[in-house]
């Protein structure tokens, strides 16, 4: 009998470690198979939101920081860039936040109060000022180049009054100019001025080269041929012939905007002293050698130059001029580009090489409007 009973124990036993080890593993399992099941769709949550480039009304009302930033990320800007703009949208309480990112109106809105904001600022160091200046400069820049995702216009007749164009002829230069109307037949422009400042005209038929820069998406040239003269809105204007093959170009980093202000560049030469190891190489500015020319159009990245004394293309040159009265801005450049004019002299493509962080606010302010 104690067998009998001693055996029953050891099957009972036996039976009962089974089913504990399998009510452990099968535990086991199902808590793998949750976790498993909430990653994924952690995971296909993720993947599914950063598809989306589009927001709607109600997100875009309701601001999320981490959805902002994201945002900010994906357009370029940088961690500096991002806390700047963020402290604009919240000290400017912008109701739809995400809207900066594509109205070009919204941004230079907050923009420019930020800006008025540092301007009157007196308890901020000069230093300090510019370089928020800068940050802030340059998210405008960013996302002006990186959100221009549409397919842009291909003609002059959806050009709009007040529209700035920069013109050229090939035996007087450059000239900057404005559109006063724009006609079914043709697109009529403020009349150019000559070095003297007087009105000047030139013949119908003249073949013209036009570039203009259309905000928040690129730069567009076109070629045309002058139609003739009427007094529109009052003011005598040259007439130009529509154009609807505009080419779009979006090689150039940086907008420019015509400037057309006098100002003198000096030729620099690299000097070496010293020999082997000890060699040294130093910039020297040649005073003596003064040119006078004219600043035909500016970006925070170049300039075009027109004179009747150009230098030659490679040339390293130190450039003076004026975009206020009284505000002198100095630059170190390289020309990078060299044309000639059909009489005398040619324009010069200087590229930026050395410009304070303080004359570069000044360009800034310039290009985009913000004086």
């Amino acid at each position: 009998m104690n067998f009998i009973a001693n055996f029953n124990g050891v099957i009972l036993k036996i039976e009962y470690d089974l089913m504990a080890k399998s009510d452990t593993r099968s535990m086991w399992i199902f808590l793998a198979i949750i976790l498993a099941f909430l990653i994924i769709l952690i995971v296909g949550r993720r993947m599914s939101n950063r598809g989306k480039t589009s927001l709607s009304p109600e997100q875009r009302r309701k601001y999320n920081k981490f959805v902002f930033r994201r945002m900010a990320r994906d357009i370029g800007l940088e961690k500096s860039h991002t806390e700047m703009l963020d402290y604009l949208v919240k000290a400017c309480k912008v109701k739809q936040p995400f809207l900066v990112f594509s109205n070009a109106g919204l941004l230079d809105d907050i923009i420019k109060k930020g800006i008025y904001s540092l301007d009157h600022n007196r308890d901020m160091g000069e230093e300090a000022r510019e370089q928020k200046l800068s940050l802030i400069f340059q998210i405008k820049q960013i996302i002006e180049r990186n959100s221009r995702k549409g397919i842009g216009i291909r003609s002059t007749n959806l050009l709009k009054p007040g529209q700035p164009l920069v013109i050229t002829e090939e035996s007087s230069g450059q000239y900057a100019l404005k559109v006063v109307s724009n006609m079914r037949d043709m697109l009529c422009l403020s009349t150019p001025h000559n070095r003297a400042g007087h009105d000047f005209r030139w013949r119908k038929g003249t073949r013209l080269k036009a570039h203009f820069w259309r905000d928040s998406d690129a730069g567009y040239s076109f070629q045309t041929k002058v139609l003739g003269y009427d007094t529109i809105k009052g003011k005598i204007c040259v007439l130009i012939q529509h154009s609807k093959t505009l080419r779009r170009e979006q090689k150039r980093k940086f907008r420019r905007r015509p400037l057309e202000k006098p100002g003198f560049f000096f030729p620099i030469q690299i000097m070496e002293t010293g020999t082997g190891r000890k060699k040294k190489r130093t910039a020297v500015v040649e005073q003596s050698k003064r040119h006078l020319g004219t600043v035909a159009d500016i970006s925070a990245g170049g300039c075009s130059i027109n004179s009747l004394n150009p230098l030659a293309q490679g040339q390293l040159i130190k450039i003076e001029f004026e975009i206020e009265h009284g505000t002198r801005i100095a630059v170190f450049g390289k020309i990078k580009r060299f044309g000639k004019n059909k009489v005398r002299g040619g324009v010069m493509h200087v590229m930026f090489t050395k410009v304070s962080g303080r004359y570069m606010n000044r360009i800034y302010s310039y290009v985009y409007n913000y004086i």
